[in-house]
C-alpha cells in the first residue's frame, strides 16, 4: 500500500498567502513610531500587528485543513488555473484587486477625493449597480469619509491634482 504523494492546492496557497502577508506586516511595521509613553501597543502598529496575528493562525489553519483534506483536491495544474478565469466571480474578484493595486499607486497623484471617488465608481459598476445609484454612493461616501478623517480626525489626505485648485 503506498501513500499518495503530498499535492498542493488551494487552501496551501491561500495559507502561505496568509503567511507572507503577514511576515511583510510584521517585518513593516517596527518601524513605526511608538505609541504613549513608547509603549509600542497603543502606537499605529497595534491594529497592522493584530491584523497580521489573526493571518498567521488563519494561514496555519489553512495549511493544516489542506494537508487534511488532500485527497478530496484535483492538483493545481496549468489547465485548472486558466479554469478560473472562466468564471465571473473570479474575473471579478481579481479585477476588483486590480482596482485597489490602482487606488494605492495613484492616491498620492490623483488625490484622496479623486482617487476615492474613481474607485467607488469602478467597483460599483463592476458589481452591477445602477448608475445613477453609483455616483450617488460614490460622492455621498468619498464625503463622508473625508470629512471624518479630514476634518474630525484632522488626518492630512493628499490633494493631489486638485492641490493646483486649491483644495
Amino acid at each position: 500500500m503506498t501513500k499518495n504523494p503530498f499535492r498542493l492546492n488551494q487552501e496551501h496557497i491561500i495559507g502561505l498567502v496568509c503567511l507572507a502577508v503577514s511576515a511583510t506586516i510584521l517585518s513593516i511595521t517596527p518601524s513605526f513610531p511608538k505609541g504613549k509613553a513608547n509603549i509600542g501597543l497603543t502606537g499605529p502598529a497595534f491594529f497592522p500587528d493584530l491584523l497580521a496575528f489573526i493571518f498567521i493562525i488563519c494561514g496555519i489553519y489553512q495549511l493544516w485543513y489542506g494537508t487534511l483534506k488532500a485527497s478530496a483536491y484535483s492538483p493545481i495544474t496549468l489547465a485548472t488555473f486558466k479554469n478560473l478565469f472562466k468564471k465571473k466571480e473570479t474575473r471579478t474578484a481579481y479585477l476588483i484587486l486590480l482596482f485597489i493595486v490602482g487606488f494605492i499607486l495613484l492616491f498620492d497623484t490623483l488625490g484622496f477625493l479623486v482617487t476615492t471617488f474613481l474607485f467607488l465608481v469602478l467597483f460599483l459598476l463592476r458589481l452591477g449597480v445602477n448608475r445613477l445609484q453609483t455616483l450617488l454612493y460614490a460622492v455621498f461616501f468619498t464625503a463622508v469619509i473625508y470629512f471624518l478623517f479630514g476634518w474630525l480626525f484632522t488626518i492630512s489626505l493628499p490633494s493631489g491634482i486638485l492641490s493646483y485648485v486649491g483644495l
